[in-house]
C-alpha cells in the first residue's frame, strides 16, 4: 500500500506514524512545507512547478494539476492537520482522501492567531468530503463532528500511542528517604500549555515542600516570561530549565520524576500524559479537553479545574505527601497505558483504517 502524508515533517507524531507504517510494509510519502529526513519514509517539498513551454498553464491549472498527481500515483492521501493544501472537491473524487484533525486546526487554542473564513470552509470541505476522517479520541471526535457538521460515528479513533519498549520504568533501587521530590513538566512553553500556571502554583507547594525540584523541558515563546516569573515569585534556585529534548531521550527525565504536570489551558488529547504514566509517574493535569481521557481522575492522576495555580497547588501537594498512593497510581498508570495505548496496536489499526477507507472508495466507483 501506497500512503502519502501532508503533513509537518518535523512534528514527532508523524515521523512515528511514518516509521510504524513503514516497518508494516506500507510506503510512506510524505509532502511537507519544511522537508528533514524522516525514518521509513521519503520526503519532498511543497512546491507547486513552475510555467514551462511544455506547461504553460496558469499558476492554479498547475496547482491543481499538482494535487490531482498525487491523488493518482497513491492508494491513500492523508492530510495530518487541517492546513491549506489547496484540495477541492473536485481533486478529492480523483482517489482516496482522508484527513485527521489535530485540535488546534479546529479550536483556537489561547494565544494563537484566528484563521481566515476561507481558511475555515477549507478545513470543513476537507472533513466532509475525505473517505475516512481520523481524531485522536472521543473528545475530539466530537468537537471534529460539532466542527464540519459530519457524524461522530463516521469518525474513526486513533489515538497517540505510547511505546512501551521505549517509556518503560527504570528498574534501578528504592529511591532513598528524604531525598527531594522531583516535579516534572515537558509540554513547551507556549500559552495553551500553561506553564505561567505552573509557575504561580511553586511557592504554595514549596511552602509545604521546600526541597522539591521542579523540571522545566522545552522551549518557546513563553520561556523568557517563565524565567522571569521564576525571579519575582523566588522560586528560581528550585528550577532545572532542560532544553528541548528529543522523543528518544524524555524516558531518561521522566524516570527520576515524582509527579508529572500537565498544566494546559487547551488539550486535545495528552500524549504527554500518556508517555509519563507509561513510565509509572502520576500526572497532575487540567480537566479540559482530551485530558480527561488520557488522565483517569483518582487512578491514574488528579485532574483540576484550568487556569487555576491554587488548586493546581493543592493538587500536587496532595500527591507528594503520599508515597503508597502516588506509586500506587504511577502502576495503575501504566496499566492502562499497556490495556488501551499500546503503540503497536494502534499501528495495527491504522493500517486497517487506511485498507477501510481505500475499499469505501472502490465501492463508490
Amino acid at each position: 500500500m501506497k500512503i502519502c502524508l501532508f503533513a509537518d515533517a518535523r512534528s514527532v507524531h508523524v515521523q512515528r506514524i511514518s516509521a510504524g507504517l513503514a516497518a508494516r510494509g506500507v510506503s510512506v510519502h510524505i509532502v511537507t512545507q519544511k522537508p528533514m529526513t524522516v525514518e521509513g519514509a521519503t520526503v519532498e517539498a511543497f512546491r507547486i512547478p513552475p510555467a514551462t513551454l511544455m506547461n504553460p498553464r496558469r499558476w492554479q491549472s498547475r496547482w491543481r494539476k499538482y494535487l490531482r498527481d498525487f491523488m493518482n500515483r497513491f492508494d491513500v492521501v492523508h492530510v495530518h492537520f487541517l492546513s491549506p493544501w489547496g484540495f477541492t472537491p473536485e481533486i478529492i473524487d480523483d482517489g482516496c482522501f482522508m484527513a485527521s484533525t489535530w485540535g488546534s486546526d479546529i479550536v483556537q487554542p489561547p494565544g494563537e492567531g484566528r484563521p481566515t473564513e476561507s481558511v475555515i470552509e477549507e478545513r470543513k470541505m476537507m472533513l466532509r468530503c475525505a473517505a475516512k476522517v481520523t481524531a485522536w479520541g472521543p473528545y475530539l471526535a466530537r468537537t471534529t463532528a460539532d466542527y464540519a457538521q459530519i457524524e461522530e460515528s463516521e469518525i474513526s479513533l486513533l489515538p497517540l500511542g505510547v511505546d512501551l519498549d521505549l517509556f518503560e520504568p527504570m528498574k534501578s533501587s528504592v529511591k532513598p528517604a528524604g531525598s527531594p521530590h522531583k516535579v516534572g513538566f515537558f509540554k513547551g512553553f507556549r500559552p495553551v500549555y500553561g506553564a505561567t500556571f505552573l509557575l504561580r502554583a511553586m511557592p504554595t507547594v514549596l511552602s509545604e515542600f521546600p526541597q522539591t525540584k521542579f523540571h522545566m523541558i522545552g522551549d518557546g515563546p513563553e520561556l523568557v516570561k517563565c524565567k522571569q516569573l521564576a525571579g519575582m515569585y523566588g522560586v528560581d534556585f528550585q528550577i532545572k530549565w532542560i532544553k528541548r529534548q528529543t522523543h528518544g531521550s524524555l524516558p531518561g527525565h521522566i524516570a527520576g520524576w515524582d509527579l508529572s504536570v500537565v498544566p494546559s489551558a487547551c488539550e486535545s488529547f495528552g500524549a504527554t500524559a500518556l508517555e509519563s504514566s507509561a513510565m509509572c509517574v502520576p500526572v497532575v493535569a487540567s480537566d479540559v479537553g482530551g485530558l480527561h481521557e488520557t488522565v483517569r481522575d483518582g487512578e491514574t492522576g488528579w485532574l483540576v479545574p484550568p487556569q487555576a495555580p491554587e488548586q493546581l497547588a493543592d493538587a500536587i501537594i496532595k500527591a507528594l505527601s503520599d508515597n503508597e498512593m502516588r506509586q500506587a497510581k504511577g502502576t495503575a498508570g501504566r496499566e492502562m497505558v499497556r490495556r488501551e495505548y499500546d503503540w503497536n496496536t494502534i499501528l495495527d489499526r491504522w493500517v486497517e483504517t487506511y485498507k477501510e477507507a481505500r475499499e469505501r472508495v472502490v465501492c463508490m466507483v
